[in-house]
């Protein structure tokens, strides 16, 4: 396993939609190279300072604590994997429930949920589910999209009960999905160019605006500001605010595909840019920074104090410095 540290490299554009404007300084970022032939896809935290990430190839789990990362860069203890309980598939997204617990989506119609002990449990859907998206709710409770279904579910982790809501739009295709600070689901509607969440029962749609193309989001992450959305069509991100309004920022790369977003907790956002190898980061403000990644095809990502980790599927994780945005 090796860490290659890259000098401030970054691509540092910052802009509005429609207007340049002047640049803000380059991040420090460091690549950690995964064994030859992992491909994480997510990235998430735990409360012990461990990263976690679902693997594409080989399937399962991989555990890396940047602790034990020494001053020149050199990791001292190996990544450890751990293979997923019963079936075939292969994770998909990953997040940390608040008793510590691991959940990720499969691709053989389970979710698996790792405690904090390391047991693994699947929990079998309904087949042609194909979940994907999943995120932990305050309460406790995990939700999850069934794209295969049209429908969104929540487990209820203290019974074990499943309960699923179908989604008014046909053929949605439900993509990621993230919990407001009130509890509430959201989630990306790739095919249906909106997002739904689920309010007293009902799930409602929020549709968003058109761009280069017809709006297809993929990722979701609700922050302070509003929720968070990323366009992998359009070449943009949105945020929709407290009173319902959708803001849309387009990036100067129609090609760049926006996949997966997080929010930070000052109202702000970071997006993994798919098709350029980008790392956005966009303020409350709607300002814009681009930085350029090692490797290739950035997906999951996940955002800490000081660093922001993202899962590039060529087999690596970068950490990102924040920089003046910590």
């Amino acid at each position: 396993m090796r860490s290659r540290r890259h000098a401030p490299n970054a691509t540092s554009v910052v802009f509005r939609e429609g207007e340049l404007m002047p640049p803000l300084e380059a991040a420090q970022c460091r690549e950690v190279v995964l064994p030859s032939g992992w491909a994480p896809y997510a990235v998430a935290g735990d409360a012990a300072g461990n990263l976690w990430m679902t693997l594409l190839t080989p399937p399962g789990l991989a555990r890396f604590t940047p602790a034990d990362t020494s001053a020149d860069g050199e990791t001292a203890a190996a990544f450890r994997h751990e293979r997923l309980p019963r079936g075939d598939g292969h994770p998909m997204l990953l997040t940390v429930a608040s008793d510590g617990a691991l959940w990720c989506t499969r691709t053989d119609d389970r979710l698996s949920r790792r405690d904090v002990s390391g047991d693994h449990t699947a929990i079998g859907l309904a087949p042609g589910s194909a979940p994907y998206g999943i995120a932990a709710a305050p309460d406790g409770g995990v939700w999850f999209t069934a794209p295969g279904l049209n429908q969104i579910g929540r487990v209820v982790t203290a019974s074990g009960g499943i309960t699923m809501f179908d989604l008014p739009v046909p053929d949605a295709r439900a993509a990621m999905l993230t919990v407001d600070v009130a509890g509430r689901p959201w989630v990306a509607l790739n095919a249906a160019g909106a997002l739904a969440h689920v309010h007293d029962g009902a799930v409602r749609i929020v549709e968003l605006p058109s761009g280069r193309a017809p709006a297809a989001p993929v990722g979701i992450a609700a922050s302070a500001a509003g929720i968070w959305y990323a366009d992998i069509a359009g070449g943009c991100v949105g945020r929709v605010d407290p009173s319902g309004s959708v803001e849309k920022i387009s990036f100067a790369d129609p090609a760049c595909r926006p996949h997966a977003v997080a929010a930070d907790p000052d109202g702000g956002c970071w997006v993994t840019l798919w098709g350029s190898a980008q790392l956005a980061r966009i303020t409350a403000d709607g300002d814009v920074t681009l930085h350029q990644l090692p490797g290739r095809e950035p997906h999951g990502l996940w955002v800490e104090d000081r660093l922001v980790w993202v899962a590039m599927e060529t087999g690596s994780v970068v950490a990102v410095d924040k920089g003046e945005s910590a």
